[in-house]
């Protein structure tokens, strides 16, 4: 009957998919959504607290709060590794594009983002990420997470009508997301991922044969235009004489298989055996060795077979600690990394039987929550993405790869968040944006020999700048601020639903903060009562919604019962001094309990001066601005104010290759490229006081 089964399917796929060409691609989950409180006045992901009922580790609560910077500077996040750039918002478009960038050096294709419906939050992070990767021909699918909808209460209505619903969110995936630039193609016709742990089989059938409204710019012009369904098939595995057995993935999906075309694929290794005392404070493990006979039961009877498009897939490893099984109830599982070993052995058995498999996904890009992201991180580096690379290239037959841009995005990022501390200072170097646009776009087109020379000559004007950058440091005890609340008799301040205020009284400190840019931290300590008990943390600001960014911090108990450090940081953008209830800067409160208490407040600040205009703070203004023109066969540059100085022109190619030297110090000046190749290139003009960049095109 099984065998049938297969016939079947396979007759039925190969009528809906005309196509003769094979393009493997290489995709990579997308878990969303992490938001920060200086972009979003929030946290998303980032921030998660759950208690645990009867858990057999004997753990009764998981708490994290990203709010408080611990001592190795790391924000306390759900998570059970640190991102090697630090905590972002995957709403920020650098970060976005750092992302974008790092998979693609890494060989993936494309992000697919776990997206619910279209008014559900992985919606606008879907149309986040579209909007960078266009630029960079990268591509951005979705894993339909359908129990999202039609479980949770999160959407009204009944399941009927979110099933109406969902026909309407299905016609906005084929207009935005499976036709255009970005769509996700495999052999030429759009791809999903379905979660499959919300519609029944009858459910998403009417979804399946809906008739939708196909654009004129979707790939597919003929035949069945629905995209290709890979779906999320669970093994239920049992141990048979300790040897981990998975049962059979035609027999897990069933009648979906004929009746709705979706061909069973892998997602995490389910995880059956006892932590006990081998992983102390885990419930369940699997083994790198489970791992691979879980995909092994995927090749037996889904890849071997003909099923198109066939997926394989691969993990780095999985701790979820960061979620702690998502519920009062949940698992704590582990998949060991085993130092980078489980996600090798994981591809090793993908890149073997490649000739069966379209698509290799990854779970996942950015699950930190669940611990299985291969971004970069401050425990496993670049790791995981030199892997990524090697065995991508195995699997699309690439005869050669080049792990020298792995960490070029990187790189990028910090320079585009150097830049923006620049401008958040008063410095604005002028060209700089433009060359590290032009270095992304060498990154995206695997241009990385010229993409390092660009990064190592802004790095180096860069570490010119923040030189000219003062940095004064003030410490602000309990001398220097007034506290207005109830006080008991150990000095401690009571919080309750009313305000407790705390004011600096150093005006001339305080004008240096509305004028200036700064880093600033409060540090406290809290009696941590009561779990999920809110410490708030509220001041003013002019940003909105103001009922978000009003908030510095919201710090949750974890029933400790004890004085707990806090060191929050103070974000310029949001904190209006001056701003709470008679005056104060900063308020505190609690719920009616009266539990919450806090003591030993005071505030760091370090506020940034550029130096006077005139001296080496100007270097980079946009006094010397230079403006290029050609006249003839001469390159003309120029400068809008006379120099004064002695000044030296050079000029490089995109690659930083010098083709040309002179003095400068007329402030203009002519250069015959005749004999110059076609192409971008980098004028640099440096003075004793200023140094400015600009690039024209030959």
């Amino acid at each position: 009957m099984r065998g049938l089964q297969q016939i079947i399917l396979l007759v039925l796929l190969i009528l809906s998919n005309p196509f003769t060409f094979s393009q493997k691609k290489v995709y990579a989950d997308y878990h969303g959504i992490r938001k920060t409180r200086v972009h979003d006045g929030e946290f998303g992901e980032w921030k998660y607290y759950s208690q645990l009922t009867n858990n057999a580790t004997g753990i009764k609560q998981i708490t994290y709060n990203p709010d408080i910077v611990l001592p190795n500077g790391q924000h306390e996040i759900a998570a059970a590794n640190y991102p090697l750039v630090g905590m972002h918002s995957q709403f920020d478009p650098d970060y976005i594009e750092y992302q974008i960038l790092s998979a693609k050096s890494a060989g993936i294709d494309g992000f697919f983002v776990e997206w619910g419906y279209m008014d559900h939050g992985s919606n606008a992070l879907l149309q986040k990420i579209q909007e960078v990767a266009r630029k960079y021909n990268f591509e951005v699918g979705v894993n339909i997470c359908d129990g999202w909808l039609m479980n949770k209460s999160w959407y009204p209505g009944t399941r009927a009508e979110k099933l109406q619903y969902f026909l309407s969110c299905m016609q906005y995936l084929i207009d935005n997301v499976f036709s255009g630039p970005t769509a996700p193609l495999v052999n030429g016709k759009p791809l999903f991922y379905l979660f499959h742990d919300g519609f029944t089989e009858s459910e998403y059938s009417t979804v399946r044969n809906h008739t939708y409204n196909y654009p004129e710019n979707y790939p597919v012009t003929a035949g069945n235009k629905f995209p290709q369904v890979i779906m999320r098939t669970t093994l239920s595995p049992s141990l048979v004489s300790g040897v981990y057995t998975p049962k059979s993935p035609v027999t897990q999906a069933g009648s979906w298989i004929n009746n709705n075309r979706v061909v069973p694929t892998p997602w995490m290794p389910e995880r059956i055996r006892s932590a006990g005392t081998i992983y102390p404070g885990f419930n369940k493990y699997a083994t790198a060795d489970d791992c691979v006979k879980f995909l092994k039961a995927f090749n037996d009877d889904v890849w071997t077979m003909g099923f198109t498009p066939s997926a394989g897939f691969v993990a780095p490893g999985m701790n979820n600690y960061g979620c702690a099984g998502w519920s009062s109830t949940g698992t704590l599982y582990i998949i060991p990394r085993e130092n980078g070993n489980t996600y090798r052995q994981m591809w090793e058995y993908n890149v073997q039987n490649k000739h069966n498999l379209d698509v290799v996904y990854i779970a996942s890009w950015s699950d930190y929550t669940e611990g299985h992201e291969i971004e970069p991180t401050v425990e496993n580096g670049f790791r995981e993405l030199n892997t990524t690379l090697q065995y991508t290239s195995q699997f699309k037959g690439e005869a050669n790869y080049d792990e020298s841009g792995i960490n070029l995005s990187y790189e990028l990022f910090l320079l585009r968040k150097k830049l923006l501390f620049f401008q958040q200072c008063g410095v604005n170097p002028q060209g700089k944006e433009l060359i590290l646009d032009e270095i992304a776009q060498k990154i995206g087109n695997k241009k990385y020999v010229e993409a390092n020379t660009l990064v190592q000559q802004v790095k180096q004007d860069f570490i010119s700048i923040e030189s000219s950058i003062r940095k004064d440091k003030y410490t602000i005890d309990s001398t220097q601020i007034t506290i207005t609340g109830l006080k008991n008799e150990n000095n401690e301040y009571i919080l309750s639903g009313s305000r407790t205020g705390i004011t600096i009284q150093n005006e001339n400190l305080k004008n240096e903060l509305a004028s200036k840019n700064y880093e600033g931290y409060m540090t406290y300590e809290y009696w941590d009562d009561t779990w999920g008990r809110n410490t708030n943390i509220v001041s003013g600001t002019d940003r909105q919604p103001y009922d978000v960014f009003k908030f510095v911090a919201q710090i949750k108990d974890k029933g400790l019962k004890q004085w707990t450090n806090a060191k929050i940081r103070l974000y310029k953008q949001n904190v209006k001094y001056s701003g709470q209830p008679l005056d104060s800067d900063i308020s505190f409160y609690g719920d009616g309990s009266q539990s919450s208490k806090i003591r030993n407040i005071s505030f760091e600040f370090t506020v940034f001066t550029p130096d006077d205009p005139n001296s080496e703070s100007a270097l980079f203004s946009d006094k010397y601005k230079i403006t290029s023109y050609l006249k003839g066969n001469n390159l003309c540059v120029d400068v809008k104010q006379p120099l004064y100085q002695d000044a030296i022109l050079q000029i490089f190619t995109a690659s930083g290759k010098k083709v040309f030297i002179g003095n400068f110090s007329d402030g203009k000046t002519e250069v015959d490229i005749s004999g110059w190749q076609r192409g971008v290139y980098i004028i640099s003009v440096t003075g004793e006081s200023f140094r400015q960049t600009s690039k024209f095109i030959h």
